[in-house]
């Protein structure tokens, strides 16, 4: 099964094309100058020019559904929408956070997957892998460094962009036994989000209207306009 990856969660952006759990080839870009074209400019070469492979072989698509960048996950989920349903194929959408902690799949640790959710604050959850299966402990929460260590507990391994932006409060917080991925897996990688979607496969849906963000917390015009809605008549 040949499966294109697209993440825009992050600043760290990538492209990917996987087939039956090994990597084709992946590309990676500035989210800051993501724009759905350049993105779909990106998936054509990618498949014509490195692959070589049609866009009519390609089994399916699968996007980082959140959470992370509120922008950046709508424009890579439309383009996602938007070409699937022109070819006719599946999508798939897979937490940013799964596939930040599949990276990290060999550890026999409690993974905390952090993804820097600015204002003071991460995305988290926490997982365990047994015999190459992911197990969620905990539900994806947006909450400071400090409730993130609480949740994770004990001697759990740290990844993602949230241990980078809070790495000092982390390693005085967490027990000393605890311990941190390597910084090359701390970025949501479109590989992992494939592999993710290779483990769970009937996450694959024929309508691609069924692919919507996840975003954990409200949107600042959101939490805005419940503090001053006078300012919004």
């Amino acid at each position: 099964m040949k499966i294109v990856a697209v993440n825009t969660s992050e600043t760290s952006a990538s492209v990917a094309l996987v087939e039956d759990s090994r990597l084709v080839c992946e590309e990676f870009f500035s989210s800051r100058i993501t724009h759905s074209r350049v993105i779909m400019e990106m998936i054509h070469s990618m498949l014509s020019t490195r692959a070589g492979i049609p866009l009519s072989e390609i089994d399916g698509f699968v996007a980082a559904r959140g959470p992370g960048s509120f922008t950046g996950l709508r424009i890579g989920i439309s383009v996602v929408k938007g070409i699937a349903y022109a070819a006719s194929k599946p999508v798939a959408g897979i937490s940013s956070l799964d596939a930040i902690a599949w990276q990290v799949a060999t550890s026999d640790r409690t993974v905390c997957a952090l993804m820097d959710a600015k204002r003071g604050e991460v995305y988290t959850a926490c997982y365990r892998f047994s015999k190459g299966r992911m197990i969620h402990k905990s539900e994806e929460v947006c909450v400071t460094p400090e409730q993130a260590v609480s949740l994770a507990g004990g001697a759990a391994l740290y990844v993602g962009s949230g241990v980078e932006a809070y790495h000092k409060e982390i390693d005085v917080l967490a027990p000393k036994e605890a311990s941190f991925a390597p910084q090359f897996q701390n970025q949501v990688r479109a590989s992992a989000l494939a592999h993710a979607l290779f483990q769970t496969p009937e996450l694959l849906s024929k309508d691609p209207l069924s692919l919507l963000p996840v975003y954990i917390r409200r949107s600042d015009a959101e939490i805005n306009y419940d503090r001053h809605p006078d300012r919004f008549c």
